[in-house]
This record gives C-alpha cells, sequence and structure tokens, in this order.
C-alpha cells in the first residue's frame, strides 16, 4: 500500500443515519397525530415520540461517527504526505 490511504469510512454510515432521521420525523408526526383530540391514544403517542427520539438520536450519532472519521482520516492523510 505505497502511496495509497485505505478508506476506514464509508459512506452507509452516513446513509443509514439520515434513513433514520427521516424516520424519526416520521415517528415524531405520527406522536402528534396520536395525542390529537381525535384519538387520544397517550401511551402509543408517547411510546412514539420515544421512538423517534431514540431513532434521531442513532442517526446525528451515526453521522457525526462518519464525520469524524473523515476529518481524522485527512488529518492522518496531511500529516503523512
Amino acid at each position: 500500500m505505497t502511496g495509497m490511504i485505505e478508506k476506514k469510512y464509508s459512506a452507509v454510515s452516513l446513509w443509514v443515519g439520515v434513513v433514520l432521521i427521516g424516520i424519526s420525523i416520521y415517528f415524531f408526526l405520527a406522536s402528534v397525530s396520536l395525542i390529537s383530540p381525535p384519538a387520544t391514544a397517550v401511551v402509543a403517542g408517547l411510546l412514539s415520540a420515544i421512538i423517534g427520539f431514540v431513532m434521531l438520536s442513532s442517526g446525528a450519532s451515526l453521522i457525526r461517527t462518519y464525520v469524524l472519521a473523515r476529518i481524522a482520516d485527512q488529518d492522518t492523510a496531511t500529516k503523512a504526505g
């Protein structure tokens, strides 16, 4: 591997993070619709909000990990080259 830098990060984690954030928005909207007055399923609404929050935080964590790995890889490449 002379002159080549091994890629230690994958764009899959970036896209999975974006998809998880999109799904979390769906769960947040579902929780609002479950708590609204025509159908008052409060427990299901709160559970949906919790699931949305967990998906949001995991998606943001995946994206943050991807960005940090990419920055660290570029920093390593700059110091080595």
